[in-house]
């Protein structure tokens, strides 16, 4: 007798089960630049935290109250807590590269929305600074925005942008056509 899940040819020989298909090269590269969009916003991040005293300036401006210690304290924790989001960011965006590459579109698209809030928010950053101009943004809510933010922003966004358009040519397309009927089985148990 056989098991539901197995099938068998005419002559009752098990016959394996189809083989997943492979993602393609598009989708490998589109992985890739994902994990380089993070790896960019890191760099931008650890190249922003390198400046510490325009950090606790910054903070000193906000909570002129504050001694030298906590000054020190809360620049410290910034610094860590800044490092910890960006590998917790890191993390997310290698697993949803790994759905994408088994064949799930909730990946692709879950990439693609995060892309579209990067993009808006490059959008964004980048007219701020040329119509409203760094001084006043710096006097309306008490942050710098410098032009290696600009530059990074735009940096992550472009990389984005190319990731997307590899996610979905028409190779990409046929592989989550392909991949929507196909989910690997778990081990069968044979005791």
């Amino acid at each position: 007798m056989t098991d539901l899940e197995q099938r068998v040819d005419a002559f009752g020989r098990p016959v394996p089960p189809p083989e997943p298909p492979q993602p393609p090269k598009a989708l490998q590269t589109a992985r890739w630049l994902w994990i380089g969009a993070v790896l960019v916003g890191v760099v931008q991040a650890f190249v922003e935290l390198l400046d510490r005293q325009r950090l606790i300036g910054e903070l000193r401006q906000l909570q002129p109250e504050m001694t030298q210690t906590d000054l020190d304290a809360a620049a410290n924790s910034g610094i860590m807590f800044t490092f910890m989001f960006k590998a917790l960011t890191l993390m997310v965006y290698v697993l949803l590269c790994r759905r994408m590459l088994e064949g799930r579109n909730w990946g692709r698209i879950t990439l693609t929305v995060f892309a579209g809030f990067g993009v808006f928010n490059a959008v964004i950053t980048v007219l701020t600074v040329s119509l409203v101009g760094p001084a006043l943004i710096k006097q309306l809510t008490g942050m710098t925005v410098s032009g290696v933010d600009v530059v990074f922003a735009v940096l992550v966004a472009a990389v984005e942008v190319a990731a997307i358009v590899f996610m979905y040519r028409p190779e990409a397309n046929r592989f989550f056509r392909e991949s929507r009927g196909f989910r690997p089985q778990p081990p069968r148990n044979v005791w």
